[in-house]
């Protein structure tokens, strides 16, 4: 039954998660600069 279980290797997994949390801050930084560039054109 395990056999047919779609899975990952627990490696593939941290890496997996390591690529999602480096893309999360990567977006956390660009709408704060989206933020911030929408801030300047209102001014």
């Amino acid at each position: 039954m395990l056999g047919k279980l779609d899975m990952v290797s627990r490696e593939e997994f941290d890496v997996q998660t390591e690529v999602l949390a480096r893309t999360r801050a990567r977006l956390e930084a660009l709408e704060a600069r989206l933020a911030e560039l929408e801030k300047q054109r209102t001014e």
